[in-house]
Formats: structure tokens, sequence, C-alpha cells
């Protein structure tokens, strides 16, 4: 039924835009949900460990997989100021480097938010309002920090 309505919504988007650019979109942020690849695994016979970190890198591998067909899929209709950022048919080590990257950055947040803000006194509740925006702050701070780095590498 999800289904139905995501293609429903995007499909009347894309229409009154009369492009396919929304309904790409639509089956991207449909296909690339948690929940989703949760069912799709669970209906094969796998099941993955909440909070894990195999849950968290096979997420980033549907999601950077997924991204890849998009931009693949969108290459001659994106536009001229996204194309040096995008990895248009990039080889799987590619993205298997960006999955593992998206997961050691989930890992690395989620252990700052649950075991070192405690040291300074602040104690957040899991699936809390507050817990979102902290995860979500400690995760920009830190992909900052890589990339700051990164820029000042010699070479």
């Amino acid at each position: 039924m999800s289904f139905i309505f995501h293609v429903l919504f995007f499909g009347l988007i894309a229409g009154v835009l009369r492009t396919r650019f929304p309904l790409d979109l639509g089956l991207f942020i449909f296909f690339t949900n948690d929940g989703m690849t949760e069912w799709a695994l669970r209906k094969i016979g796998i099941r993955l460990v909440p909070g894990s970190l195999g849950e968290t890198f096979v997420n980033a591998f549907v999601w950077g997989s997924g991204v890849s067909i998009l931009f693949t899929h969108w290459k001659d209709a994106a536009p001229k100021w996204l194309v040096p950022f995008v990895l248009v048919d990039a080889p799987w080590f590619a993205i298997v480097g960006m999955a593992v990257g998206c997961a050691l950055l989930k890992a690395i947040s989620t252990t700052v938010v649950r075991r070192v803000l405690p040291w300074f006194g602040i104690k957040i509740a899991p699936d809390s309002r507050a817990w979102t925006i902290a995860y979500g702050v400690v995760g920009f701070a830190i992909l900052g920090l890589v990339l700051l780095a990164l820029s000042y590498a010699p070479g």
C-alpha cells in the first residue's frame, strides 16, 4: 500500500512538472527506507540485529547503491553544478567504500552520544528528539572534521 501511495504522490508531481525526476526520487525514497530494507531481508530469512554495525552497513550499502543507480539514471538531466560531485557509473568498490564510511560515521556518532556526552553531564534518552538532534550534530561535526583533515592532506 505504501508503494502505491509513493507512486501516486510522486507520479502526480512528475505529471505536473512533466519530468520523471520526482517519480525516480520517490522510488528511491521508498526502496532505501530502512523499514523496506528490513522487510525485504526478513522475507528471505535474514534478520538484522538492531543497533549493530551490520545493520548500519546494510542500510548504508542499500542507500549508496540507490544513489548510484539514481545518479546514473539522471546523469543527462543533472544540473551542471552537481555533475562534479556525482559518481556516475561508480565501481562497486567505491560504493562499498562509501557504505563502510557511512557505517563508521554512524557508529562513531552513536558512541559519542551514548558514552561520551554523559561524561560531560549530558544524558539523553534514546529515541527522543534531543537524541536525534545531538546525533545529527555530532555526525555533521565528525564529517566536517574528516573533510577538513582531507582538505589539508598533502598531495
